[in-house]
């Protein structure tokens, strides 16, 4: 989502959907509920139930999830901070008494962080998935490494660098990245990770901006679809998978909402919440205004294709009973909050929601750190036929390319200034 304006006159409240690293982390923990926005409690705390919390110091601590990520963030930047420098791990220094003594540079403190900080159950979770090219190096080797390093550690956490192996260790292991990231193998890899990235991003911004040839104003929608704790699991399947693809077909056939121009999707998963969706659909403005409702509608619409299933409810001291299965974000609860808003309506000469537009999609095509989910598994008695009979499953969807003018509502006029949106939405 775009970046939060965090002025002083919203009152704060917690909040329990971080996406980290959403638009370069700019939303971070603590939200900010504006005073006017009349939204139902029920809608606002939905995506609640995605989620298990715990409160420290007045914040909300979300899990294995963010510190993994942000474990990822701090691991790609060392990688890359590797790979432009040619800085020692190690440097020797004196002391006042003119003994040499060997200590960590800058980027050999930084490789010994991001070795202390490595969790190898969380990589364990994520051993199926795709990392971009940085990350890949870097698992690689911290997960050689890093039990070893810490082994040779004082009782305070540091490194035993007086010790000929930690140094030869850290050593190692910079050398090891920077070798790898210098190759022209890497360098083809990351060039197809960018042109993948960049050409998705086109793709889906040529998709919007061909909107407007059909309609001169648009209606945007954004929600986030999850599956409850109890059935994380259970949104690996293909049963699971299969009510995805029905919904937007659904989208596509105006049986959600009405007058559905459009929609991109990007599927993904975490180890909190396990596979969840993010949707972005494109409605006729000139027929609709009601944002909210209209989100509303299509996420109670997950909610009932998913249905319901039995689990014992640990809260609830022991209740057994069939619950919902599903749960929703509704973005536009938040909608003040942004500092480039692209929710609700938009004209094609408003430079600020086109900015936004363009921060949304950057976001769902964003490849530097995405995690990229395995194939649905077969759910036996469940499986739907076109699923099943699926190779992989694509996490970027989007609709059929419009090819004109449909012949109804309001067209877009040919004299219509669409300087904005090739400034900023195609970055002409």
């Amino acid at each position: 989502m775009n970046e939060i304006d965090k002025s002083n006159s919203y009152n704060q409240v917690t909040n329990f959907d971080s996406e980290l690293p959403k638009e370069q982390m700019t939303d971070r923990l603590i939200t900010l509920q504006p005073k006017g926005t009349q939204m139902r409690p029920a809608e606002q705390n939905h995506h609640i139930f995605v989620r298990k919390t715990s409160q420290r110091y007045g914040y909300t601590w979300i899990g294995q999830e963010y510190d993994f990520i942000c474990w990822l963030l701090r691991a790609e930047k060392l990688v890359n901070a590797i790979v432009q420098h040619d800085d020692q791990p190690i440097e020797v220094a004196y002391d006042r008494r003119g003994q040499p003594r060997h200590q960590l540079t800058k980027t050999g403190k930084a490789f010994f962080n991001v070795c202390k900080g490595y969790n190898q159950d969380r990589a364990e979770y994520y051993k199926h998935h795709r990392f971009n090219p940085p990350l890949t190096v870097i698992l690689n080797v911290v997960d050689q490494w890093s039990s070893e390093l810490l082994n040779h550690t004082n009782r305070n956490g540091d490194a035993l660098m007086s010790e000929p192996r930690t140094r030869e260790i850290v050593e190692r292991a910079v050398a090891s990245i920077r070798a790898s990231c210098r190759n022209q193998a890497y360098k083809d890899q990351v060039d197809n990770y960018k042109r993948n990235e960049e050409k998705n991003i086109a793709s889906c911004c040529d998709y919007l901006a061909a909107q407007f040839q059909r309609r001169s104003q648009l209606l945007i929608l954004r929600l986030d679809l999850y599956f409850r704790p109890a059935f994380k699991g259970w949104g690996y399947t293909r049963e699971a998978d299969g009510h995805y693809a029905r919904l937007l077909r659904a989208l596509r056939e105006n049986r959600i909402v009405p007058d559905v121009l459009g929609y991109i999707s990007k599927r993904e998963d975490g180890i909190d919440r396990g596979i969840h969706f993010h949707v972005l659909v494109i409605l006729d403005g000139h027929k609709h205004r009601d944002a909210a409702n209209l989100t509303r509608m299509i996420g109670e619409d997950w909610v009932r294709r998913c249905g319901h299933g039995d689990y014992k409810d640990g809260v609830d001291v022991g209740e057994t009973g069939k619950k919902d299965k599903a749960s929703y974000f509704n973005c536009y609860t938040r909608l003040d909050q942004y500092r480039f808003n692209c929710l609700g309506l938009i004209h094609p000469t408003d430079a600020d929601k086109l900015r936004g537009l363009r921060l949304a999609i950057e976001y769902m095509c964003k490849e530097t750190t995405q995690l990229k989910p395995s194939p649905p598994k077969s759910h036996e008695g469940n499986q739907d036929p076109d699923i099943a009979s699926r190779k992989g499953i694509r996490n970027l969807r989007k609709g059929i390319m419009p090819k004109g003018h449909s012949g109804r509502g309001a067209p877009r006029s040919s004299g219509l200034d669409t300087s904005a949106v090739d400034r900023e939405l195609l970055k002409k």
